[in-house]
């Protein structure tokens, strides 16, 4: 995946190097066992509400068991292969599961029709409310971020990322030819990857000099390992703590499923969110500038 995250939902590329059988991607859970898989699984979702849920007593029984935990089941609607769908939400998080004909078991993941199409994400579409973009955007000026790039630029994009996600380092070298030619990139630290992740993005933050301590990190990542350069601070301002976390409550609002997470606005204004690496030639579209040569062979993998 272009993209670093925490969702342990279950990655489609893998299931379908199983052969052209499998038409049913999932986790298929008992009740007893739902719960800690739910907890984590879809955890970047859109923070949207479902729309009202049914009595939680005419539920089928896993959806119940949820209930009890505070995962909350809002509308249901009529899936493939005699499945009920379901948007369940948890800490304002939505994600689609299914349960099974019978009512007694729950699944959690993939789901996959005969011509290897996902549906999760098509049902997604269809039932889960969309954020809305264009107001989320006018929080991004009270977010901390560390700006790189001409300061007058009309050329803006923001950039979520965590110091230690490789495929954010892939973005940084992506778009350095673009800030040579006159893009401002907002970068918008998170920290949740690894332990060291805050106190990296808290290095940077508190550093005297963010752009020069975002460059050292970058400088001297090491991608083996997926670990930023800078030396993670021991102790983190209180302030430089609630920033990051409402940095990454604002990235969850806009959808984001991992870092990086991109915001801009297109050629006619509207507002674009786009989690994961993007190919290098979206690159143009999303800066709104000519496209540039990248030379770098580390990024070979994103022509």
């Amino acid at each position: 995946m272009p993209w670093r995250t925490k969702n342990l939902s279950i990655a489609l590329n893998d299931i379908l190097r199983a052969g052209p059988t499998v038409w049913a991607v999932v986790r298929l859970i008992g009740v007893s066992s739902v719960l800690s898989t739910l907890a984590y699984a879809h955890a970047a979702t859109p923070a949207v509400p479902a729309s009202a849920a049914a009595p939680v007593s005419t539920l089928p029984a896993p959806i119940q068991a949820l209930a009890a935990r505070g995962i909350l089941a809002g509308k249901s609607f009529s899936a493939e292969a005699g499945l009920t769908g379901w948007v369940v939400t948890r800490e304002g998080r939505n994600a689609i599961v299914y349960t099974t004909p019978d009512k007694q078991h729950l699944i959690v993941g993939s789901l996959v029709d005969a011509n290897g199409r996902d549906l999760t994400p098509v049902y997604a579409a269809a039932y889960v409310l969309k954020p809305d973009l264009a107001s989320l955007y006018k929080q991004l000026d009270g977010t901390r971020y560390v700006m790189q790039g001409a300061p007058a630029s009309k050329n803006v994009i923001y950039v979520f990322f965590d110091p230690n996600c490789v495929y954010c380092h892939f973005a940084w070298k992506a778009l350095q030819p673009y800030v040579k030619a006159g893009l401002q990139v907002r970068w918008v630290p998170v920290g949740f990857l690894k332990p060291t992740s805050a106190p990296r993005a808290a290095a940077i933050l508190e550093a005297k000099a963010p752009m020069q301590a975002l460059e050292f990190n970058e400088s001297r990542f090491v991608s083996a390992t997926e670990d930023g350069g800078i030396i993670p601070v021991s102790t983190m301002k209180p302030e430089t703590s609630r920033r990051l976390t409402a940095n990454r409550a604002l990235m969850d609002a806009f959808g984001s499923n991992g870092t990086p997470a991109i915001v801009w606005r297109d050629n006619h204004g509207v507002v674009q969110a786009k989690s994961g690496m993007p190919p290098l030639s979206e690159l143009s579209a999303m800066t709104g500038l000519p496209e540039q040569p990248e030379t770098d062979r580390d990024l070979d993998r994103f022509r």
